[in-house]
């Protein structure tokens, strides 16, 4: 379960692929994750989001704000690696799979320059873009249901994390817990809870 403090700040999410013929933006409320640690004196483990873009291509094809950080990757290479390889090779957890005690939080922060989830899912799939999910063949991830009434996943409100922003995952039961960016599906992480 991800856990934020009552501060919420608003940021603009564009997932536009207007490059691709999708044309679809999202207003989201994001909040951002408190400080602390577990409560019992242990800091939280660490995961990182990054990515690459440059954000002069990705805002001209998608849409402004779509990039904020100062990648080298432009829009064009990005989509290039996609179709060559099904991924983009600077978009990634810092942590792909990783074993943590039963109470131990997780802290999630978002290094890139563009939006991420940190969504805990059922199996390792698509995610909530169409036309990625098209260029990777992969079909939508059952998570990205339901959705608000612009369209917006709802799952994005509660473990989307804006640029600069964390997140904070607590209260994971023992067991493997799948973790994926419902953008950039891509983007695994798989946390052992002992």
């Amino acid at each position: 379960m991800a856990t934020t403090n009552p501060m919420r700040r608003r940021h603009v999410l564009v997932v536009t692929l207007a490059a691709l013929g999708l044309s679809t933006s999202f207003g989201l409320s994001l909040a951002s994750a408190h400080g602390g640690g577990n409560g019992d004196g242990r800091s939280p483990v660490g995961i990182k989001a990054q990515d690459d873009c440059e954000p002069n291509s990705f805002n001209a094809a998608i849409g402004p704000g779509t990039c904020v950080g100062d990648g080298d990757t432009t829009f064009n290479e990005f989509i290039d690696q996609l179709i060559a390889d099904k991924s983009a090779d600077d978009w990634q957890f810092s942590r792909t799979r990783h074993k943590v005690k039963a109470g131990r939080d997780l802290l999630v922060v978002n290094e890139g320059g563009e939006f991420h989830t940190f969504s805990e899912v059922a199996v390792f799939t698509g995610g909530c873009v169409p036309v990625l999910n098209g260029l990777l063949g992969l079909p939508a991830a059952p998570e990205c249901l339901p959705a608000d009434a612009e369209g917006t996943p709802l799952v994005f409100f509660s473990t989307g994390i804006p640029p600069g922003g964390k997140l904070t995952v607590s209260g994971l039961n023992p067991g493997v817990h799948r973790f994926e960016c419902l953008i950039h599906p891509w983007m695994h992480s798989t946390i052992t809870v002992r």
